[in-house]
């Protein structure tokens, strides 16, 4: 197996200055950026960073890390966690910052580069009416971030993947060569969920589809688990975007082995939401029978696809930004939940502020992105807002418990989360099962030398 050998050293960054100009970034104080992901749980040293505002200076760079076998990262916003955007030792970090140009909408696609933010994907889209099938839930993410890693959002219990709704993509391969791929393409499926691994892409056609201009959302609590259930089941074929979590009530702290620790009565939540131009639905239609219908609200379809941006916002305001993310996210068969409230149970409540259990779609997913082989799928989700050191290592022995429940029962890591300590090549057999040999190969094709490689994918 051929992989990268050298190092990027003074020689190559003053060739590449030469080059390239300012867009090659070797300063300490440009550098401090690109030091950390998202997740603040790993750290690596880039020699460089280059910020190119051209496809011809992308061609030109990744053909020069090409010819002379040097490692490329490539970063988006770095919402990464387990090290994706993160160079390898002696590592160049490509910043794609300035491919950001959304194209006008047509009849059912739209065109935009990388680094385009959902939220300017959705200005153009909107205007017209139209919608991505799915919308992640954080619309400051970039398309090709999250196509990236895969790409859930509020209608993946409908039509599952971001990345089963691309229609095509424009890749720099690992040579420097531009490609536009179709859909039948094996380098475009590698792409989609390839964790940047395959090549780079620089635009994608995202699917479109007709959408009303308002969204009503009933706001939904249960006490009984079962009950819950059966009506997240029911929202499938009524709702056109439903959130489901599981919240604790912190009750106080009772006495245990290892002295008084805080306990919590779970409560189980649906938000369910359906888009109506002049006349809102009526909650008596959907024949859900929650214990509490806590409210009701109307807004514009533009407004509820932003529904998150207060929650992030407030995190950065409070600082909670800025602390380590070790979220958990995983895709379960359904009949992991049989015993949820004794696993809810087991959770530390600093951590598991809320557990997100949301639906997916059985579809086959487009590309790399793995999900348990059952008709019933879930995804378990733990997104604390952040943590400071001294509560991370209850919270990574939390991750190692999840893992050995589900992973052992045929779930499948959602990459995009903390996966722990560097996978090792049996958590990478197990993750892609028969599909492994098609990974391995895909990146002996495409990328024999090994130049997009990261902190996660080192070997």
């Amino acid at each position: 197996m051929l992989q990268t050998k050298n190092q990027w050293n003074s020689f190559h960054i003053k060739q590449c200055k030469k080059k390239f100009g300012q867009a090659m970034l070797s300063d300490e104080h440009s550098l401090v950026f690109f030091r950390e992901d998202f997740g603040k749980l790993i750290h690596s040293d880039p020699i460089a960073a280059f910020e190119p505002q051209t496809i011809a200076e992308v061609q030109s760079f990744i053909q020069y890390a090409h010819e002379n076998q040097l490692p490329v990262t490539i970063r988006g916003n770095g919402m990464s966690q387990s090290g994706q955007s993160l160079t390898v030792s002696g590592g160049m970090l490509l910043n794609m910052k300035h491919f950001n140009h959304a194209s006008e909408a047509d009849s059912n696609s739209i065109w935009v580069e990388a680094n385009t933010s959902w939220a300017s994907l959705l200005d153009n889209t909107l205007k017209q009416s139209m919608t991505p099938y799915v919308v992640p839930h954080n619309c400051n993410l970039t398309v090709g971030g999250v196509l990236s890693a895969g790409g859930m959002g509020a209608s993946s219990f409908k039509y599952g993947s971001v990345t089963a709704h691309v229609n095509a993509l424009e890749i720099v391969q690992a040579n420097g060569e531009l490609i536009q791929t179709e859909q039948q393409s094996s380098l475009m499926q590698a792409c989609l969920g390839g964790q940047g691994r395959f090549g780079l892409i620089t635009k994608a056609c995202i699917a479109l589809r007709p959408c009303l201009k308002n969204v009503r959302t009933f706001f939904l609590i249960y006490l009984d688990k079962d009950e819950w259930l059966n009506d997240l089941l029911l929202c499938q074929t009524k709702a056109d975007y439903v959130e489901s979590f599981c919240t604790p009530a912190i009750q106080g702290a009772k006495l245990s082995a290892k002295g008084r620790a805080p306990f919590a009565q779970w409560f189980y939540c649906l938000h369910v939401a359906l888009e109506y131009d002049n006349l809102p639905p009526d909650f008596c239609d959907l024949g859900l029978k929650p214990w509490r219908l806590l409210h009701t609200q109307d807004e514009s379809i533009h407004s509820y696809l932003h529904r998150h941006d207060s929650r992030f916002n407030a995190m950065k305001i409070t600082g909670q930004w800025d602390l380590q993310h070790p979220w958990y996210e995983c895709f379960i068969p359904g009949s992991q939940l049989n015993n949820l409230e004794e696993l809810l149970a087991t959770l530390p409540l600093h951590y598991a502020t809320v557990v997100h259990l949301a639906r997916i779609a059985p579809l086959a997913p487009a590309g790399f992105l793995q999900l348990p082989k059952d008709k019933d799928i879930f995804a378990f989700m733990i997104l604390n807002p952040g943590l400071p050191n001294s509560l991370i290592p209850s919270c990574l022995e939390t991750i190692k418990h999840l893992d050995a429940l589900f992973l052992s029962q045929g779930g499948k890591r959602y990459l995009s989360g903390y996966l722990g300590d560097s996978p090792d090549t049996e958590f990478w057999q197990n993750h892609f099962a028969e599909r492994y040999d098609d990974w391995i190969k895909l990146k002996e094709l495409y990328d024999p030398l090994h130049i997009f490689c990261s902190t996660l994918y080192h070997n």
